[in-house]
């Protein structure tokens, strides 16, 4: 005897198996990923990086789109925009999820605007000088602050970014301040620094590591609780200021309301590229380590941090002039 099946029944089959045939199919043209940061920082070689595997996995191109400013909310408030089809993604950051929203008084997007694919890993920031700036570390930093107020600037790249965030969080520490002069993006900001026009900032591996090693820059610390083997004589940011491990991260994700089959396909291919040896010793190098999740892990991770860096942002008192 055949059972008669609802009506419920066969509504929900027949949307699970368009869903069911469209991740079968996906992709059928070329992806974008946009970076909401200029090209030549670690968001923009993450993105090129895990971009080349998806490429080689799914047989169809893979653009790197950068679309910068307002704290990465250009980017981002662009994509949230597009169809929820999988083609158009965004190398989100926590800038993106967590802080502007909550430095912003009119954020152009919030966390839920989108829908979460895949964690990359968590970024180590190094706390960076001018090499002709008489202070070692972080607390020699703060004296030379405080012995001339308003004689000293920062730079970041961009207002709301995680630089200026862990910048102002050291400097409420101390009860200090300084100039903060945003950029779009880091790879100015470090050519000013260099030339003196700037006197420390926060910055990524990528656009740091080689003018450190060349004398251009000094290390007074990094990000993070822990040494980083990419610079192993820099000291861990919590040895001054304990509970300061506040590590930025990057990660995928697409418009809300993207199919989750298209989203667990990207997951499982995005981690698999992660477990890569090459590519995530690549990836450490630059100062990102890998930190794979699953779709729902990553998405319950999301509100989480937006709280929490929320909170931050309360307690370092800054603001999106």
């Amino acid at each position: 005897m055949r059972r008669k099946l609802s009506r419920r029944s066969l509504l929900l089959g027949a949307v699970a198996l368009p869903l069911a045939a469209r991740a079968e199919s996906w992709p059928s043209q070329p992806i974008k990923i946009v970076v909401p940061y200029p090209p030549g920082g670690l968001t923009d070689v993450a993105a090129r990086l895990i971009g080349e595997r998806l490429q080689a996995t799914f047989g169809q191109p893979v653009i790197v789109d950068n679309k910068a400013g307002a704290g990465t909310q250009l980017g981002a408030s662009f994509v949230a925009k597009q169809p929820a089809d999988g083609y158009t993604l965004l190398l989100s950051t926590v800038t993106t999820f967590c802080i502007a929203p909550a430095l912003y008084a009119k954020p152009m997007i919030a966390h839920t605007d989108f829908a979460g694919v895949a964690m990359l890993g968590n970024v180590t920031l190094i706390l960076v000088a001018r090499p002709d700036l008489p202070a070692a570390d972080p607390k020699a930093l703060a004296a030379l602050l405080r012995a001339k107020p308003g004689g000293f600037s920062y730079g970041s790249p961009g207002i709301g970014t995680a630089h200026h965030l862990l910048t102002e969080l050291m400097l409420s520490r101390e009860q200090v301040k300084a100039m903060h002069v945003p950029y779009q993006g880091s790879v100015k900001a470090v050519n000013d620094l260099m030339e003196g026009r700037l006197d420390f900032m926060f910055v990524d591996g990528t656009v740091a590591l080689p003018q450190i090693a060349s004398g251009k820059l000094k290390a007074l610390a990094i990000s993070g609780p822990t040494p980083w083997a990419s610079l192993p004589k820099a000291p861990p940011i919590t040895q001054f200021y304990s509970g300061l491990d506040a590590q930025p991260w990057l990660s995928v994700a697409g418009p809300a309301n993207m199919p989750m089959p298209v989203r667990e396909r990207l997951n499982g291919e995005i981690n698999k590229a992660l477990a890569d040896a090459a590519l995530a010793e690549r990836l450490r190098q630059v100062g990102l380590e890998p930190a794979p999740l699953t779709v729902a892990a990553f998405s319950d991770f999301i509100p989480r941090e937006a709280t929490r860096w929320a909170e931050m942002v309360r307690i370092s008192g800054a603001k999106a002039e």
